[in-house]
């Protein structure tokens, strides 16, 4: 027979086996008591004979559990082999997988990553049905992978390899198979295979994303790879709760990036707002003390120190906000009454402001309205800085906008904000607080001095923001800054400026937003839902610390504790209810580290342990914290300090030196140091403390029960020999006391003491913050579910347990186009219709009605009755849209992204057309260019191919606007949108003086040879009427265009003969070349003044003819005379247009110059303000 150890023996040889590696088993028992006597560890003695070797299992049936036992000179313990059991096969009455996919509670300490999961690898390995797949959380994978090879690739000879997938790996066919191989050999092999979530789910999504690229033979490669693992692959999930966590999901973004809806100007509008909150905070925080936390800035140019602890006073604060600045307008009384209502109260719908005020107004109306009455800014402010959100500092990390973080200053990798609102105000936020780096300082000076037209204008600017005592005169004015003088730009520019608002504004205005605050037109979503697919055949367990989250596990998976573990959160609670732990001391507001610190050294126990689980030492790092406390602690018992920096354990001594913990004395002399554990490091981490050791548990905003829990574990002996004491912050022991006393208020024939808070006063707290939490990730749990609903449909056809279907191309071709999902959202469909509030499972299933899907009835209607049950009658905002609208709620979602990059294409190449060189020789017949097709085309054509030619007519150009047919031609790849690829107009003809013509810069470049040999030939005796121009946009005021200068044509519009004229593009031909190679401004008023009547625009200021016509609504708005009968009145007659193009127009500038129209130009007032400005 051949046993779980992969060796072919008889029963009798492997009872012989058996019996010695026990004895040898026993011995190794019998030394570590032996050893443990000698140490007088007498309470780890008792611990080691208490553990009866085998009690309940048979040592021959599990041979490779004996061989691991003897490797790792360990004793696998009751419990543990009764939890293994319970994985490896669930107590259920049922043969469906599904049914049978159980995570379950255990706790910490208790060997779940060290003993079990090498049990659960060695036990469920089949050569023949099942290849164990350990799934571990990706920060983990590396320390697990080492840990586990040494365990089982010893004398269990058991390979353990990891599986990775990204998107950039882009698996091609023959890739997928070799993959294919490796597994099927490691099933054979009994080896076992470890990655994590991230990895699994960007294999599916890799395989929807060449299903949808057209990338059939290496997707059905990778299908066949999943249909296999469907079937052999069991997963055993390490860490469970934060495997499957609510907030986690993997994007793949798909198309071309493309500026967020209102670009600049949505920044801009954020930066206003975040100003005005500057303004009301001293009086809010006057009305409201109890529940705002607020520090008044030390310069007046900054950021104040601004957070809500609650929702009481944001309607409030929103009401002073639009109050400031509706003052700062010139809109009309009923206006402004207006306005506000529709910016304060959500269930108002933009139709009613449409054809009131122009689309930039209306922009920045629903701008306002999103960060206001829809609680974006309310999601913003209530956020800790450098706990909940701030900039990634890793050298490993290249993004500068704000992501969410796990803990104190612990990013999450590969991981931003969802909604584009939020994630520009906590950025705004994160600069504010941080102040710009020397680096960043100089960036913006560089671009001051080279870009800018008037820098002393700007920086006179900056400068007015600041106390003139504060001001070094050497940097008053523009002219005294020397940025080459080292000590100046140190000691006065730099440390004067860092965190003034507006140079921070202009460093993410010009290095920031632009670059990074992008959206992608669709995406592809995977969730926890998509690890725990129905279809497999195998079952899945996995087990954690904690059973909090069960409500928020996909349906295919359950909570199902051993009966004997049910107790595990009692056993807890007893210990932390302990007299001994009932300490508890409220911080001042805003307390510094050194502060607190100062305060724990004083306490009557000493405390040799700080465990920052509630993040309150904030304002230094894990080393200054460290330094600071070995300096304060009594230098007769104390000599150390450690400390953690990057995952790694430090040390310091009394001389300042910093030294690896491991091979430190201190490692050996625990009661010798203090200990301080960040919020991230309250978990996971393992320190055997000696007896009588105390510890300071901090409570921070939000702490749940399962993080308190994890961190007062740190204490092993908790409750015996450790014990606990809590300081929480100011705003926390304002919560806790409001909760006891509504407690109190519920119960009134209780007689607590008021005054005093008890350790179950913080445990109430702590679950309520539990309840709430739970209720926050419902509503994502229930979204989540449609987005694998929505693959479930797309999957339909595929037969998973059917291994000879096979995978045709429209199949594959069909799941590309039905997984994606749409990702692009306009200010106009998140914040334009009305609000209204609703429950979890209203939302749930409007959405669900709305979206279409209905794959599965199971689904479909467990969510809905959970949604139901455990969501309650509480009301929270919604907007019914696609998944992206959810993200405008109360808790924000967290994903990492997957970006696509732009795929290669093939260029044209180039063809000269002798036509080309005809255009030069005045000798020749004049070309009939309407008869050329092949070679020239109107300029409308240029458009051709993009989706600029969908929202421009055809006919609007003038008739002797050409282009040629190569200036059009740019990639030859079929199917390409050509926005990318719209080429530059940068040369043009000028032919005959009649016709003006776009060329390529090879035909230029020709032409411009053919044009000069020419005029050499007649030596310049007469003007040529067919010349050669540069054309440049005119993207700064006063900047040459150079099409008009006469010694820049070529051949130069200059002659020996005196008086001749020469030719001059006349200014409404030119307007049209404007907006056709995205000019700004204008040199002249007539050139602005032929811009208006090209477009049909009417702007302000208005003469009294043109206000009568507006009263009479014949201009819209925004300017646009629409009627040729209303256009004659006002003199505009000229307009081709016969539908407003102001939305060509700006989508066209934005191309040609990288970035929206600034209104501050002549073009940008025009266009967004329906303003003229006077040149």
């Amino acid at each position: 027979m051949e046993n779980s150890f992969g060796l072919i023996g008889t029963q009798e040889q492997n009872t012989l086996l058996g019996g010695i590696l026990v004895n040898w088993i026993i011995e190794q028992h019998i030394e570590r008591a032996l050893q443990f006597a000698h140490l007088q560890r007498w309470e780890d003695f008792e611990k080691e004979l208490s553990n009866t070797p085998h009690s309940n299992w048979i040592p021959s049936e599990h041979l490779p559990w004996l061989i691991l036992e003897l490797e790792m000179n360990i004793t696998i313990r009751e419990i543990q082999v009764d939890v293994a059991r319970h994985m490896i096969q669930p107590p259920m009455s049922t043969d469906k997988a599904s049914l049978k996919n159980i995570v379950m509670q255990m706790n910490m300490g208790e060997g779940k990553t060290s003993v079990i999961i090498p049990m659960l690898a060695l036990d469920l390995c089949s050569s023949s049905a099942s290849l164990v797949r350990v799934v571990v959380l990706k920060s983990l994978l590396t320390m697990n992978y080492e840990s586990l090879r040494v365990k089982l690739g010893g004398l269990l000879n058991r390979r353990v390899f990891p599986f990775t997938c990204r998107r950039d790996m882009n698996f091609n066919s023959s890739q997928t198979q070799l993959i294919f191989r490796r597994l099927q050999q490691a099933l054979i092999n009994r080896d076992i295979v470890m990655t994590a979530p991230e990895y699994l789910l960007s294999f599916d999504l890799l395989a929807i994303d060449k299903c949808r690229r057209n990338e059939f033979e290496a997707a059905r490669s990778m299908l066949t790879v999943q249909r296999w693992s469907k079937k052999f692959v069991r997963d055993v999930l390490d860490e469970s709760d934060e495997v499957l966590h609510v907030k986690y999901q993997l994007i793949y973004t798909v198309g071309r990036q493309q500026q967020i809806d209102g670009g600049m100007e949505r920044w801009k509008a954020i930066q206003l707002i975040l100003r005005l909150v500057k303004q009301c905070a001293v009086n809010i925080a006057q009305m409201y003390s109890n529940v705002v936390c607020y520090n008044t800035s030390e310069r007046q140019s900054s950021f104040t120190e601004f957070r809500l602890l609650s929702h009481e006073p944001f309607e409030t604060l929103c009401e002073h906000i639009v109050n400031h600045w509706l003052s700062e307008k010139n809109y009309r009384q009923t206006d402004q009454k207006l306005i506000s209502s529709f910016i304060l109260h959500p269930n108002l719908s933009v139709e009613t402001l449409i054809n009131r005020f122009p689309p930039n107004n209306i922009q920045l109306f629903l701008i306002f309205r999103g960060l206001l009455s829809s609680e974006v800014l309310f999601v913003a402010l209530k956020k800790r800085y450098r706990v909940n959100f701030g900039v990634n500092q890793s050298r490993y990390s290249s993004r500068l906008m704000a992501v969410p973080f796990r803990a104190k200053d612990v990013a999450a990798e590969n991981t931003e904000f969802g909604h584009p609102d939020v994630a520009i105000v906590l950025t705004q936020l994160s600069y504010y607080y941080s102040g710009l780096s020397d680096s960043q300082m100089l960036q913006c000076f560089d671009r001051l001095n080279q870009e800018e037209r008037d820098p002393a204008l700007v920086y006179e600017e900056w400068i007015s923001q600041e106390n003139r005592h504060n001001v070094s005169p050497s940097i008053e004015h523009w002219k005294g800054v020397n940025l080459k003088d080292y000590q100046q730009r140190t000691r006065y520019l730099f440390p004067t400026l860092r965190y003034n608002m507006l140079v921070i504004n202009y460093f993410l205005n010009n290095f920031v937003f632009p670059r990074e605050a992008k959206q992608f037109p669709h995406k592809l979503v995977c969730s926890a839902w998509d690890l725990s697919s129905s279809s497999r055949e195998k079952i899945i367990t996995g087990f954690s610390g904690t059973n909090d989250t069960q409500l928020l596990l996909p349906i295919h998976i359950r909570q199902y504790d051993l009966p004997e573990l049910q107790k595990t959160d009692a056993i807890v609670l007893n210990n932390l209810l302990q007299s001994n732990n009932e300490y508890y001391q409220s911080l001042p507001i805003s307390a510094s580290s050194v502060e607190i610190l100062k305060l724990i050294i004083n306490n009557k126990s000493m405390i040799n342990v700080i465990l920052d689980v509630g993040a309150l030492f904030i304002d230094e790092t894990n080393l200054q914290i460290a330094t600071e406390w070995l300096n304060l602690s009594d230098k007769t018992k104390i000599d150390y300090a450690v400390y953690f920096q990057s995952d790694s354990i430090f040390v310091c001594n009394r001389r300042c030196q910093h030294h690896a913990f491991l091979t430190s004395p201190a490692s050996e002399q625990l009661d010798r140091c203090v200990i301080y554990l960040d919020e991230v490091h309250t978990r996971g981490t393992d320190f055997k403390f000696p007896h009588r050791f105390r510890a300071a548990v901090t409570l921070g905003n939000g702490l749940t029960k399962d993080r308190l829990v994890q961190a007062c574990m740190r204490m092993r002996k908790l409750g015996k020999y450790h014990w606990l004491t809590f300081w929480s912050s100011n705003e926390v022991d304002q919560q806790i006391r409001a909760l006891k006393q509504r407690t109190l208020q519920r119960s009134p024939d209780r007689t607590d003491n008021n005054d005093r808070v008890l350790v179950i006063d913080i445990l109430r707290w702590v679950y309520e913050n539990t309840q709430q939490a739970t209720w926050d990730g419902l509503h994502y749990w229930a979204a989540q579910s449609l987005s694998f609903q929505r693959k479930m449909n797309a999957f339909r056809h595929i037969e998973w347990a059917n291994h000879q279907q096979s995978f045709t191309d429209s199949l594959l071709e069909e799941i590309g186009k039905e997984c994606l999902e749409s990702e692009v959202l306009e200010l106009m469909q998140m914040y334009g219709p009305p609000k209204t509030l609703q429950t979890i499972s209203e939302i749930y299933f409007a959405r669900s009605q709305q979206s279409g899907i209905c794959s599965s009835t199971e689904i479909h209607e467990a969510v809905l009755k959970r949604s139901k049950e455990y969501g309650g009658s509480k009301r929270l905002l919604a907007q019914l849209l696609d998944e992206e609208q959810q993200r405008e709620l109360e808790q924000e979602l967290e994903e990492e992204r997957q970006v696509e990059r732009p795929p290669s294409v093939h260029p044209c190449v180039p063809i000269l057309h002798k036509e080309i060189e005809r255009l030069a020789d005045e000798h020749d017949d004049m070309l009939n260019l309407n008869q050329l097709t092949s070679v020239f085309r109107p300029l409308a054509y240029a458009l051709v191919g993009t989706t600029f030619s969908q929202i421009c007519e055809h006919n609007v150009w003038r008739e002797n606007l050409w282009i040629s047919t190569e200036f059009q031609r740019v990639i030859e790849t079929v199917g390409e949108s050509l926005d990318p690829f719209l080429r530059p107009p940068r040369w043009i003809v000028v032919y005959r003086n009649q016709h003006i013509i776009f060329l390529s810069a090879l035909e230029a470049n020709s032409l411009m040879g053919q044009l000069q040999f020419l005029s050499y030939k007649h030596h310049f005796q007469k003007l040529s009427t067919t010349t050669l121009r540069s054309l440049l946009p005119r993207t700064k005021r006063d900047q040459s265009i150079l099409m008009n200068t006469p010694t820049l044509t070529i051949p130069p519009s200059i002659v020996r003969t005196c008086g001749a004229a020469t030719f001059s593009i006349p200014v409404e031909w030119q307007v049209e070349l404007f907006i056709f190679n995205g000019s700004l401004y204008f040199e002249t008023a007539n050139e602005q003044k032929a811009y208006c009547q090209c477009l049909g625009l009417c702007p302000k200021p208005r003469s009294i003819i043109e206000e009568r016509a507006f009263e009479r609504g014949w201009i819209d708005a925004d300017g646009f005379v629409e009627k040729p009968e209303h256009r004659r009145y006002v003199e505009i007659h000229r307009c081709r247009f016969t539908s407003n193009p102001l939305r060509f127009v700006k989508r066209l500038i934005e191309h040609r110059n990288g970035s929206y129209a600034p209104p501050a130009s002549h073009v940008g007032s025009i266009i967004l303000n329906g303003l003229k400005l006077s040149l």
